[in-house]
């Protein structure tokens, strides 16, 4: 047996699982990618050409099978990936990919499993975190030697998704001493645009804290796949519209929404007496908790529905010890608690699929619960910030 065979989850190039996972991602990506999706509202939109490959490899594993397969792209869409669970694919998968009862599109727009899936040579995911804003206030911030500017970016980011124009004034106006700083909010928010009002309003979730879309008759939508079931339940808070600015589209998906993860950890540990610096090492890892005491934890972490396929994408931790700012003594991978409810295998899988979690045994997964738990209480608060 080679090494990569003896490596968790391998399976050689054109084994029945590493085509199935192939035939899954080629038809994720194309789904997910897709610009301006409309749904159901207008199937003549262009489709992405992974479509395609995902439709051909998809006719060769039915064939073999004996099953009938979809005919065109259409067919594809709107008969296979809307209706069909992945129970009833001709796919070989990792039960713990736990896949059975997925669906690829939910109500006209790629699922959280599809987009978990999705995969491409540039990705939505790297296309924002390899843009040339995040990289640009890295670079910048890294110039001045100033860390805790690409922390308090991220961080107004996650927290005011609306801003009136007096806020926008004032956050502008935050930094005075870097000029960039107006500049990268610039590029992050955009004016609010008539499609994204009603009677003159705009809607912020309750839940999450990001800006909703009018949802015709049904009230409003939030872009987050984390407050679906509560889409049309909760009451909006409703903003005036006029001169308003809305945080864009692509920075709620990738730096908004799992940055409220890692406030809902860093809250309450700086409440039990921890200093937690947001963001250190420009985001090598989420948090660092330190008490009066020196004990300190570093923490990354991961919002994800799918167990097997979050383990592919966790990194080993940064080796801070010693003198280092950032040295801390126990390192944890946390996962909101809802992501592990009622599944009860999940941080099993992620650690038998974690090649980084293997080779870094100081590494723990646990849910953000228990690990506030286990951290110590001063019963005094301490704060949340972004230097270090």
């Amino acid at each position: 047996m080679s090494i990569l065979e003896a490596l968790p989850g391998y399976a050689g190039r054109g084994s029945p699982e590493r085509e199935s996972e192939v035939l899954l991602s080629l038809v994720a990506s194309g789904l997910s990618s897709l610009s301006g999706w409309w749904g159901q509202v207008d199937r003549r939109r262009p489709y992405d050409d992974r479509l395609q490959l995902g439709l051909d490899r998809l006719a060769v594993a039915c064939a073999r099978q004996g099953l009938e397969a979809p005919v065109g792209v259409a067919d594809l869409v709107w008969s296979w990936c809307a209706e069909r669970p992945m129970r009833e694919w001709p796919l070989v998968l990792d039960p713990d990919a736990q896949a059975d009862g997925e669906l690829l599109l939910i109500d006209g727009a790629p699922s959280e499993f599809c987009r978990e899936w999705a995969r491409a040579t540039r990705d939505l995911v790297a296309d924002v975190h390899e843009s040339a804003l995040v990289n640009h206030v890295k670079d910048v911030a890294r110039a001045l030697g100033r860390p805790e500017l690409y922390a308090h970016w991220r961080m107004l980011l996650t927290e005011r998704a609306v801003l009136s124009a007096a806020e926008m004034i004032r956050q502008r106006n935050r930094f005075l001493d870097v000029p960039s700083w107006a500049r990268w909010l610039d590029e992050s928010y955009e004016p609010v645009p008539c499609e994204g009002t009603v009677n003159g309003r705009i809607a912020v979730c309750p839940r999450c804290h990001q800006w909703m879309t009018p949802a015709g008759g049904q009230g409003w939508l939030c872009p987050s796949w984390r407050c679906a079931v509560h889409r049309f339940g909760s009451v909006p808070d409703l903003r005036e519209a006029e001169g308003a600015f809305r945080l864009r589209a692509d920075l709620v998906g990738y730096i908004a929404l799992p940055g409220r993860s890692e406030l809902l950890l860093a809250k309450p540990l700086a409440a039990r007496g921890a200093r937690v610096v947001v963001s250190p090492g420009y985001d090598a890892l989420d948090a660092i908790a330190t008490w009066p005491d020196g004990f300190a934890i570093g923490v990354d972490v991961k919002d994800w529905r799918n167990p097997f396929l979050l383990a592919r994408k966790i990194k080993r931790f940064p080796e801070w010890s010693g003198d280092h700012p950032y040295a801390y003594d126990k390192g944890y991978i946390a996962v909101p608690e809802d992501r592990t409810r009622g599944r009860q295998d999940y941080l099993r899988i992620l650690r038998k699929h974690s090649t980084a979690l293997q080779g870094q045994p100081h590494v723990q997964a646990i849910t953000i619960e228990d690990l506030i738990k286990q951290c110590p209480d001063l019963g005094t608060p301490g704060e949340v910030t972004c230097g270090p």
